[in-house]
Protein backbone atom coordinates (compact mmCIF):
# COMPACT_ATOMS: atom_id res chain seq x y z
CA UNK A 1 0.00 0.00 0.00
CA UNK A 2 1.42 3.44 -1.12
CA UNK A 3 0.73 6.82 0.40
CA UNK A 4 1.72 10.15 -0.25
CA UNK A 5 0.75 13.70 -0.57
CA UNK A 6 -0.15 15.84 -4.32
CA UNK A 7 1.08 19.30 -4.19
CA UNK A 8 0.13 21.62 -6.88
CA UNK A 9 2.22 21.14 -9.77
CA UNK A 10 4.11 18.49 -7.02
CA UNK A 11 4.39 15.28 -5.56
CA UNK A 12 6.28 15.44 -2.46
CA UNK A 13 7.04 11.52 -1.68
CA UNK A 14 5.08 8.73 -0.60
CA UNK A 15 5.65 5.56 1.95
CA UNK A 16 5.01 2.37 2.16
CA UNK A 17 2.25 1.22 4.62
CA UNK A 18 2.05 -2.56 5.69
CA UNK A 19 -0.88 -4.19 6.46
CA UNK A 20 0.25 -5.71 10.31
CA UNK A 21 -0.68 -8.93 11.39
CA UNK A 22 -3.12 -10.07 13.96
CA UNK A 23 -2.80 -12.63 15.97
CA UNK A 24 -5.71 -15.36 16.76
CA UNK A 25 -5.89 -18.97 19.03
CA UNK A 26 -3.21 -21.43 17.23
CA UNK A 27 -4.01 -25.35 16.96
CA UNK A 28 -1.87 -26.67 19.14
CA UNK A 29 -0.81 -30.23 19.20
CA UNK A 30 -2.32 -33.25 21.47
CA UNK A 31 0.09 -33.94 24.27
CA UNK A 32 -0.68 -38.01 25.06
CA UNK A 33 -0.03 -39.81 28.41
CA UNK A 34 -0.70 -43.40 29.61
CA UNK A 35 -2.20 -44.04 32.88
CA UNK A 36 -2.84 -47.60 32.73
CA UNK A 37 -5.29 -49.11 30.81
CA UNK A 38 -6.42 -45.25 30.00
CA UNK A 39 -4.96 -43.12 27.72
CA UNK A 40 -5.91 -39.44 28.23
CA UNK A 41 -5.45 -36.49 25.68
CA UNK A 42 -5.67 -32.35 26.73
CA UNK A 43 -5.70 -30.05 23.89
CA UNK A 44 -6.30 -25.92 24.37
CA UNK A 45 -6.69 -23.96 21.02
CA UNK A 46 -4.77 -20.33 22.52
CA UNK A 47 -3.55 -17.22 21.74
CA UNK A 48 0.36 -17.51 21.44
CA UNK A 49 0.88 -15.36 24.22
CA UNK A 50 -1.72 -16.44 26.56
CA UNK A 51 -0.34 -18.09 29.86
CA UNK A 52 -3.41 -19.65 30.99
CA UNK A 53 -2.67 -23.05 32.52
CA UNK A 54 -5.02 -26.14 31.45
CA UNK A 55 -7.62 -26.92 33.31
CA UNK A 56 -7.45 -30.55 33.30
CA UNK A 57 -10.61 -32.62 33.65
CA UNK A 58 -10.76 -36.61 34.83
CA UNK A 59 -14.29 -37.88 34.13
CA UNK A 60 -15.00 -41.04 36.13
CA UNK A 61 -15.06 -43.88 33.56
CA UNK A 62 -18.47 -44.59 31.78
CA UNK A 63 -20.34 -47.31 32.74
CA UNK A 64 -20.21 -50.53 30.22
CA UNK A 65 -24.27 -49.86 29.43
CA UNK A 66 -23.77 -46.15 29.77
CA UNK A 67 -21.19 -46.12 26.63
CA UNK A 68 -23.47 -48.93 24.74
CA UNK A 69 -26.39 -46.96 24.92
CA UNK A 70 -25.83 -42.92 24.79
CA UNK A 71 -24.34 -42.50 21.51
CA UNK A 72 -27.20 -44.67 19.83
CA UNK A 73 -29.13 -42.43 22.02
CA UNK A 74 -27.76 -39.09 20.49
CA UNK A 75 -27.71 -40.05 16.92
CA UNK A 76 -31.81 -41.15 17.28
CA UNK A 77 -32.10 -37.41 18.54
CA UNK A 78 -29.70 -35.44 16.40
CA UNK A 79 -30.95 -37.61 12.95
CA UNK A 80 -34.39 -35.36 13.06
CA UNK A 81 -33.14 -32.17 14.40
CA UNK A 82 -32.80 -29.56 11.52
CA UNK A 83 -29.64 -26.87 11.96
CA UNK A 84 -30.21 -23.43 10.07
CA UNK A 85 -28.43 -22.50 6.95
CA UNK A 86 -26.88 -19.37 8.88
CA UNK A 87 -24.32 -22.14 10.03
CA UNK A 88 -22.09 -22.87 6.61
CA UNK A 89 -19.58 -25.14 8.52
CA UNK A 90 -22.20 -27.73 9.67
CA UNK A 91 -23.96 -28.25 6.33
CA UNK A 92 -20.17 -29.09 4.86
CA UNK A 93 -19.61 -31.65 7.01
CA UNK A 94 -20.75 -35.91 6.29
CA UNK A 95 -23.52 -37.29 8.35
CA UNK A 96 -21.18 -38.84 10.82
CA UNK A 97 -19.39 -35.41 11.94
CA UNK A 98 -22.49 -33.51 11.97
CA UNK A 99 -24.27 -35.73 14.63
CA UNK A 100 -20.44 -34.63 16.44
CA UNK A 101 -20.89 -31.42 16.01
CA UNK A 102 -24.37 -31.07 17.58
CA UNK A 103 -22.53 -33.31 20.55
CA UNK A 104 -20.07 -30.73 21.04
CA UNK A 105 -22.27 -27.97 20.47
CA UNK A 106 -24.74 -29.26 23.31
CA UNK A 107 -22.15 -30.06 25.52
CA UNK A 108 -20.66 -26.09 25.42
CA UNK A 109 -24.08 -24.49 25.38
CA UNK A 110 -24.81 -26.33 28.39
CA UNK A 111 -21.34 -25.92 29.86
CA UNK A 112 -21.32 -29.61 30.24
CA UNK A 113 -18.30 -32.01 31.19
CA UNK A 114 -17.04 -35.22 30.06
CA UNK A 115 -20.07 -35.62 27.41
CA UNK A 116 -19.88 -39.66 25.55
CA UNK A 117 -19.38 -38.55 22.07
CA UNK A 118 -20.99 -40.66 19.34
CA UNK A 119 -17.06 -41.65 18.09
CA UNK A 120 -13.98 -43.43 18.95
CA UNK A 121 -11.69 -41.73 16.24
CA UNK A 122 -9.78 -38.76 17.95
CA UNK A 123 -8.42 -37.48 14.71
CA UNK A 124 -11.58 -36.24 13.45
CA UNK A 125 -11.95 -34.18 16.90
CA UNK A 126 -9.72 -31.26 15.77
CA UNK A 127 -11.73 -30.17 12.49
CA UNK A 128 -15.06 -30.58 14.03
CA UNK A 129 -14.66 -28.52 16.93
CA UNK A 130 -12.99 -25.80 14.92
CA UNK A 131 -16.20 -25.64 12.97
CA UNK A 132 -18.40 -25.49 15.48
CA UNK A 133 -16.53 -22.29 16.75
CA UNK A 134 -16.27 -20.99 13.34
CA UNK A 135 -19.97 -20.98 13.21
CA UNK A 136 -21.09 -19.96 16.86
CA UNK A 137 -20.06 -16.65 18.10
CA UNK A 138 -22.10 -16.84 21.02
CA UNK A 139 -19.67 -19.74 22.57
CA UNK A 140 -17.27 -16.17 23.55
CA UNK A 141 -16.82 -18.38 27.21
CA UNK A 142 -15.22 -21.58 25.53
CA UNK A 143 -11.00 -21.37 25.43
CA UNK A 144 -10.78 -24.40 24.13
CA UNK A 145 -11.43 -28.08 24.43
CA UNK A 146 -10.59 -31.73 26.38
CA UNK A 147 -11.03 -35.07 25.81
CA UNK A 148 -10.19 -38.14 27.46
CA UNK A 149 -10.24 -41.84 25.58
CA UNK A 150 -11.12 -45.08 26.93
CA UNK A 151 -8.95 -48.10 25.85
CA UNK A 152 -9.42 -51.84 26.85
CA UNK A 153 -5.94 -53.02 25.90
CA UNK A 154 -5.51 -51.45 22.69
CA UNK A 155 -8.99 -51.25 21.52
CA UNK A 156 -10.73 -47.38 22.24
CA UNK A 157 -14.14 -47.45 23.97
CA UNK A 158 -14.84 -44.46 24.05
CA UNK A 159 -14.44 -40.79 24.28
CA UNK A 160 -15.73 -38.31 26.44
CA UNK A 161 -15.36 -34.03 25.67
CA UNK A 162 -14.93 -31.43 27.70
CA UNK A 163 -15.17 -27.47 27.32
CA UNK A 164 -12.79 -25.38 28.48
CA UNK A 165 -14.44 -22.38 30.02
CA UNK A 166 -13.21 -19.12 30.81
CA UNK A 167 -16.37 -17.81 32.98
CA UNK A 168 -18.51 -19.25 35.36
CA UNK A 169 -22.20 -20.38 34.13
CA UNK A 170 -23.59 -16.91 36.12
CA UNK A 171 -20.92 -14.53 34.21
CA UNK A 172 -21.80 -16.43 30.97
CA UNK A 173 -25.51 -15.28 31.58
CA UNK A 174 -24.52 -11.76 32.42
CA UNK A 175 -22.59 -11.10 29.77
CA UNK A 176 -24.82 -12.67 27.23
CA UNK A 177 -27.46 -9.80 28.71
CA UNK A 178 -24.91 -7.20 28.36
CA UNK A 179 -23.88 -8.05 25.00
CA UNK A 180 -27.49 -7.97 23.84
CA UNK A 181 -28.51 -4.92 25.61
CA UNK A 182 -25.29 -3.29 23.18
CA UNK A 183 -26.40 -5.21 19.86
CA UNK A 184 -30.20 -3.96 20.97
CA UNK A 185 -28.70 -0.11 20.65
CA UNK A 186 -27.02 -1.26 17.48
CA UNK A 187 -29.74 -3.32 15.73
CA UNK A 188 -32.66 -0.31 16.48
CA UNK A 189 -31.20 2.19 14.12
CA UNK A 190 -30.77 -0.88 11.25
CA UNK A 191 -32.06 -0.17 7.78
CA UNK A 192 -35.39 -2.57 7.47
CA UNK A 193 -36.90 -3.20 4.12
CA UNK A 194 -33.65 -2.75 2.08
CA UNK A 195 -31.66 -5.45 0.58
CA UNK A 196 -28.78 -7.57 2.51
CA UNK A 197 -26.41 -5.29 1.20
CA UNK A 198 -27.35 -2.40 3.18
CA UNK A 199 -27.51 -4.24 6.64
CA UNK A 200 -24.35 -5.75 6.04
CA UNK A 201 -22.93 -2.34 5.18
CA UNK A 202 -24.51 -0.81 8.71
CA UNK A 203 -23.50 -3.08 10.56
CA UNK A 204 -19.42 -3.13 9.24
CA UNK A 205 -19.39 0.95 9.49
CA UNK A 206 -21.02 0.49 13.12
CA UNK A 207 -18.87 -2.26 13.94
CA UNK A 208 -15.71 -0.12 13.00
CA UNK A 209 -17.09 3.23 14.42
CA UNK A 210 -17.82 1.47 18.36
CA UNK A 211 -14.10 -0.26 17.87
CA UNK A 212 -10.51 0.77 18.47
CA UNK A 213 -7.84 -2.27 17.87
CA UNK A 214 -6.04 -2.79 20.78
CA UNK A 215 -3.60 -6.12 21.06
CA UNK A 216 -3.66 -5.66 25.20
CA UNK A 217 -7.75 -5.89 25.10
CA UNK A 218 -9.29 -8.39 27.42
CA UNK A 219 -10.80 -10.94 26.27
CA UNK A 220 -9.81 -9.98 22.34
CA UNK A 221 -10.79 -13.37 21.06
CA UNK A 222 -14.07 -12.70 21.58
CA UNK A 223 -17.37 -10.85 20.81
CA UNK A 224 -17.64 -9.67 24.41
CA UNK A 225 -14.45 -7.42 23.60
CA UNK A 226 -16.10 -5.66 21.14
CA UNK A 227 -19.72 -4.81 22.50
CA UNK A 228 -18.82 -4.31 26.49
CA UNK A 229 -15.32 -2.64 25.90
CA UNK A 230 -15.64 -1.20 22.25
CA UNK A 231 -11.35 -2.64 21.97
CA UNK A 232 -10.49 -6.18 20.26
CA UNK A 233 -8.47 -7.92 17.67
CA UNK A 234 -8.98 -9.23 14.46
CA UNK A 235 -10.54 -12.05 16.45
CA UNK A 236 -12.84 -10.17 18.21
CA UNK A 237 -13.88 -8.11 15.26
CA UNK A 238 -14.74 -10.96 13.00
CA UNK A 239 -17.12 -12.52 15.33
CA UNK A 240 -18.81 -9.81 16.38
CA UNK A 241 -19.30 -9.29 12.31
CA UNK A 242 -20.57 -13.07 12.57
CA UNK A 243 -23.18 -12.31 15.97
CA UNK A 244 -24.51 -9.47 14.14
CA UNK A 245 -24.96 -11.22 10.92
CA UNK A 246 -26.47 -14.07 11.94
CA UNK A 247 -29.15 -11.87 14.08
CA UNK A 248 -30.27 -10.79 10.97
CA UNK A 249 -30.74 -13.78 9.49
CA UNK A 250 -27.62 -13.48 7.29
CA UNK A 251 -25.20 -15.80 6.73
CA UNK A 252 -21.88 -15.93 8.01
CA UNK A 253 -18.35 -17.43 8.65
CA UNK A 254 -15.96 -16.86 10.64
CA UNK A 255 -12.51 -18.16 8.74
CA UNK A 256 -8.80 -18.16 10.01
CA UNK A 257 -5.70 -18.41 8.13
CA UNK A 258 -2.60 -16.07 7.75
CA UNK A 259 -1.91 -12.55 6.72
CA UNK A 260 2.36 -11.13 6.57
CA UNK A 261 3.02 -14.55 7.95
CA UNK A 262 0.98 -13.70 10.99
CA UNK A 263 -2.63 -15.26 12.23
CA UNK A 264 -5.52 -13.58 11.26
CA UNK A 265 -9.18 -13.91 11.29
CA UNK A 266 -11.92 -12.66 8.83
CA UNK A 267 -15.48 -13.17 7.24
CA UNK A 268 -16.79 -15.39 4.56
CA UNK A 269 -20.62 -14.06 4.05
CA UNK A 270 -23.57 -15.13 1.88
CA UNK A 271 -25.51 -11.71 0.54
CA UNK A 272 -28.26 -11.94 -1.55
CA UNK A 273 -27.37 -15.03 -2.69
CA UNK A 274 -24.13 -15.42 -3.88
CA UNK A 275 -20.77 -15.36 -1.42
CA UNK A 276 -18.32 -12.50 -0.66
CA UNK A 277 -15.05 -12.47 1.91
CA UNK A 278 -15.19 -9.68 4.39
CA UNK A 279 -12.44 -8.46 6.49
CA UNK A 280 -13.61 -5.62 8.92
CA UNK A 281 -10.23 -5.29 11.11
CA UNK A 282 -8.56 -4.26 7.66
CA UNK A 283 -11.32 -2.10 7.28
CA UNK A 284 -10.76 0.29 10.46
CA UNK A 285 -7.96 2.99 10.58
CA UNK A 286 -7.62 2.08 13.99
CA UNK A 287 -5.93 -1.40 12.91
CA UNK A 288 -3.87 -0.03 9.72
CA UNK A 289 -2.41 2.85 12.29
CA UNK A 290 -1.66 0.56 15.43
CA UNK A 291 2.31 0.57 16.08
CA UNK A 292 2.92 3.28 13.54
CA UNK A 293 3.94 7.10 13.67
CA UNK A 294 2.51 8.11 10.92
CA UNK A 295 0.87 11.13 11.36
CA UNK A 296 -1.16 11.64 8.71
CA UNK A 297 -2.79 8.16 9.37
CA UNK A 298 -5.13 10.23 11.84
CA UNK A 299 -6.38 12.28 8.66
CA UNK A 300 -7.26 8.74 6.49
CA UNK A 301 -10.76 8.54 6.37
CA UNK A 302 -11.75 5.91 9.24
CA UNK A 303 -13.46 3.26 7.18
CA UNK A 304 -11.55 1.50 4.36
CA UNK A 305 -13.73 -1.02 2.05
CA UNK A 306 -11.13 -2.49 0.27
CA UNK A 307 -12.17 -5.76 1.48
CA UNK A 308 -15.65 -5.37 2.15
CA UNK A 309 -17.67 -8.02 -0.03
CA UNK A 310 -14.95 -8.95 -2.06
CA UNK A 311 -13.76 -11.87 -4.55
CA UNK A 312 -11.95 -14.99 -3.85
CA UNK A 313 -9.50 -13.90 -6.09
CA UNK A 314 -9.08 -10.28 -4.16
CA UNK A 315 -8.60 -11.86 -0.43
CA UNK A 316 -6.04 -14.22 -1.58
CA UNK A 317 -3.59 -11.98 -2.67
CA UNK A 318 -2.65 -11.06 0.97
CA UNK A 319 -4.52 -13.54 2.93
CA UNK A 320 -4.00 -17.07 2.87
CA UNK A 321 -7.06 -19.11 4.09
CA UNK A 322 -6.99 -22.21 6.24
CA UNK A 323 -10.36 -24.43 5.73
CA UNK A 324 -11.76 -26.68 7.85
CA UNK A 325 -14.25 -27.14 5.12
CA UNK A 326 -14.60 -26.56 1.65
CA UNK A 327 -15.22 -22.68 1.21
CA UNK A 328 -16.54 -21.40 -2.06
CA UNK A 329 -15.12 -19.73 -4.94
CA UNK A 330 -16.20 -16.36 -4.34
CA UNK A 331 -16.78 -14.57 -8.05
CA UNK A 332 -19.83 -12.51 -7.34
CA UNK A 333 -19.48 -8.38 -7.64
CA UNK A 334 -23.06 -7.21 -7.86
CA UNK A 335 -22.69 -6.28 -3.92
CA UNK A 336 -18.93 -4.93 -3.49
CA UNK A 337 -18.99 -1.80 -1.85
CA UNK A 338 -17.45 -0.12 -5.28
CA UNK A 339 -19.77 -1.84 -7.73
CA UNK A 340 -22.75 -0.41 -5.27
CA UNK A 341 -21.42 2.87 -4.89
CA UNK A 342 -20.59 3.56 -8.49
CA UNK A 343 -16.98 3.33 -7.94
CA UNK A 344 -16.07 1.04 -10.13
CA UNK A 345 -13.94 1.44 -13.26
CA UNK A 346 -13.49 -1.01 -15.78
CA UNK A 347 -11.14 1.73 -17.83
CA UNK A 348 -9.98 5.01 -17.41
CA UNK A 349 -13.25 7.19 -17.76
CA UNK A 350 -12.64 11.08 -17.34
CA UNK A 351 -16.09 11.82 -17.53
CA UNK A 352 -17.24 9.34 -15.07
CA UNK A 353 -14.05 10.90 -13.18
CA UNK A 354 -15.62 14.41 -13.23
CA UNK A 355 -19.48 12.49 -11.80
CA UNK A 356 -17.71 11.03 -9.01
CA UNK A 357 -15.64 14.25 -7.44
CA UNK A 358 -18.43 16.65 -8.37
CA UNK A 359 -21.07 14.64 -6.20
CA UNK A 360 -22.37 15.53 -3.07
CA UNK A 361 -21.57 12.20 -0.91
CA UNK A 362 -17.94 12.92 -1.72
CA UNK A 363 -18.09 17.08 -1.28
CA UNK A 364 -19.13 16.14 2.33
CA UNK A 365 -17.08 13.53 3.12
CA UNK A 366 -14.17 15.16 1.83
CA UNK A 367 -12.80 11.85 0.70
CA UNK A 368 -13.68 9.18 -1.71
CA UNK A 369 -11.76 5.44 -2.72
CA UNK A 370 -12.13 4.25 -6.42
CA UNK A 371 -11.47 0.67 -7.49
CA UNK A 372 -10.19 -0.86 -10.92
CA UNK A 373 -11.58 -3.78 -12.49
CA UNK A 374 -7.89 -4.94 -13.70
CA UNK A 375 -4.56 -3.81 -13.34
CA UNK A 376 -3.88 -1.47 -16.62
CA UNK A 377 -6.75 0.33 -15.98
CA UNK A 378 -4.92 0.30 -11.73
CA UNK A 379 -1.82 2.12 -13.43
CA UNK A 380 -3.08 4.46 -15.59
CA UNK A 381 -5.65 5.57 -13.03
CA UNK A 382 -2.53 6.28 -11.01
CA UNK A 383 -0.42 7.98 -13.42
CA UNK A 384 -2.86 10.12 -14.56
CA UNK A 385 -4.08 11.24 -11.32
CA UNK A 386 -1.07 11.21 -9.28
CA UNK A 387 1.91 11.10 -11.59
CA UNK A 388 0.63 13.75 -14.22
CA UNK A 389 -1.60 15.27 -11.33
CA UNK A 390 -4.64 15.51 -13.37
CA UNK A 391 -6.60 14.78 -9.42
CA UNK A 392 -6.73 18.66 -10.19
CA UNK A 393 -8.56 18.57 -13.04
CA UNK A 394 -11.20 17.20 -10.82
CA UNK A 395 -10.93 18.78 -7.38
CA UNK A 396 -10.02 22.63 -7.26
CA UNK A 397 -7.34 22.83 -4.69
CA UNK A 398 -5.10 25.34 -6.19
CA UNK A 399 -1.80 25.96 -4.29
CA UNK A 400 -3.22 23.49 -1.61
CA UNK A 401 -2.27 19.50 -1.55
CA UNK A 402 -4.59 16.56 -1.47
CA UNK A 403 -3.80 12.98 0.42
CA UNK A 404 -3.59 10.00 -1.04
CA UNK A 405 -3.19 6.13 -0.23
CA UNK A 406 -2.76 3.37 -3.34
CA UNK A 407 -3.13 -0.72 -2.71
CA UNK A 408 -2.16 -2.02 -5.45
CA UNK A 409 -3.36 -5.71 -4.36
CA UNK A 410 -6.56 -4.36 -4.30
CA UNK A 411 -6.36 -1.64 -7.04
CA UNK A 412 -8.00 1.08 -4.85
CA UNK A 413 -6.72 4.65 -4.79
CA UNK A 414 -7.65 6.99 -2.34
CA UNK A 415 -7.85 10.53 -1.76
CA UNK A 416 -8.84 12.95 1.01
CA UNK A 417 -8.81 16.28 1.82
CA UNK A 418 -10.92 16.95 -1.20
Amino acid sequence: MRRGTVLWAALTGSALLMMQGCAVRDDLGLPYFDRGDEKTAVEETKDPEDTDETRAYEPEQPRADETAAAPNTQAEEQSVREVSELYYAYHQLDGEKQKLYLEMLDAMTGMKSGVLLSTVDKSVLDVVFACVMNDHPELFYVDGYQYTEYTLGDVTTGITFSGTYSMASAEVEQTRLSIDQKMAECLAQAPRGGDEYSTVRYLYEWLIENTEYDKNAANNQNISSVFLQGRSVCQGYAKAMQYMLQSEGIQCLLVTGFTNGERHGWNLVRVNDAYYYLDPTWGDASYASSGTEDAAESFAPAINYDYFLVTTDEITRTHAIEKAVELPQCTALADNYFVREGLYFDSYDEAKLAAVFAGETVKEAGYVTIKCGDSATYEQMVQNLIGSQKIFDFVDKLGESIAYTCNEEQRTVSFWNL
